[in-house]
């Protein structure tokens, strides 16, 4: 459908060429394709919109992925393959009807899709039916035991359930699998924080922002542990860390303003504060601290 991309200005006299030289017939288009001549006994080549599908989510291009999933659809209703991308874009979009739509009919058409079940567990979640959750998140690792993204799916809901034993041996089981990744280390951290194991939860943390530098959340959590063991240099390092690392994360800000109200530096919070309304100007929590400090 497109035959050039142009970009920056444009020659006209290329433009007119390109005009004349652009193939008008599938026997036009095959001889610029293929690098000799001969006879083409297969028939007329097709464009593989699944790949095309694949390739516009990979890169962000959620309306243009969107557009050749249905395309491949429509030519083949029986692909799970194209339901479940699709029903996973929609997740992502949090168009959750849409989303739920496609990955059930995905599963229908292959009932072993375990990133399907997977992504049905993360969609119950979000509707908040986390039995639902369970239910899909089980599915998904009984027809593939080792399936990390599973494994810490179901290991994070359960601790969010406080259920923190469950919790603790799918976390585990993920970290066995795959112990680099950062992810996974972050989730077992929580774990223990919310146990109040001080010592263990940072070391889990520190082990994922090692090995992602930039993870905000790890960064900032860190940073709230150290404010409340006193640890006030070391917190203020790791909330300037997360708002370098993600500007646009509210909860650095928030908290290393309250760092500084704690070290009685009002001034320095309110900086803070006004940094973050520079990029949120409709920031409530922001505007209503930045008045208690006037």
């Amino acid at each position: 459908m497109i035959a050039k991309v142009y970009q920056g200005s444009i020659d006209p006299e290329q433009f007119l060429r390109d005009l004349e030289s652009f193939p008008r017939t599938p026997q036009e288009r095959v001889s610029r394709a293929l690098p000799f001549n001969g006879t083409l006994y297969q028939g007329s080549f097709q464009r593989n919109d699944f790949t095309y599908g694949v390739a516009f989510f990979q890169h962000g291009y959620l309306d243009q992925a969107a557009v050749s999933f249905k395309q491949t659809i429509a030519a083949m209703p029986e692909s799970a393959e194209a339901h479940y991308n699709l029903g996973t874009l929609y997740l992502r979009r949090n168009a959750l009807d849409d989303a739920q739509q496609y990955l059930e009919q995905a599963v229908k058409l292959r009932p072993d899709y375990p990133e399907a079940w997977n992504n049905l567990g993360m969609l119950a979640a979000q509707q908040g039916s986390p039995e639902k959750a369970i239910q899909n998140f089980n599915q998904s690792l009984q027809l593939r035991p080792g399936y990390v993204v599973a494994l810490l799916n179901l290991g994070n809901l359960y601790r969010r359930q406080k259920m923190f034993d469950e919790a603790e041996k799918l976390l585990e089981r993920a970290q066995q699998l795959q112990p680099e990744d950062p992810e996974v280390n972050y989730s077992l951290g929580m774990l223990y924080l919310q146990q109040n194991d001080a010592a263990r939860g940072s070391e889990y943390l520190e082990k994922a922002i090692a090995l992602r530098p930039d993870y905000a959340d790890a960064l900032n959590n860190l940073g709230v542990l150290f404010v409340r063991q006193q640890r006030y240099p070391e917190a203020e390092e790791k909330f300037k860390a997360c708002i370098q690392a993600s500007p646009n994360f509210d909860q650095g800000y928030l908290n290393l303003a309250r760092l500084y109200v704690i070290l009685n530096e009002k001034q320095r919070a309110k900086d803070v504060l006004q940094a973050l309304l520079r990029r949120q100007p409709q920031h409530k929590m922001a505007q209503q601290a930045l008045e208690m400090l006037d």
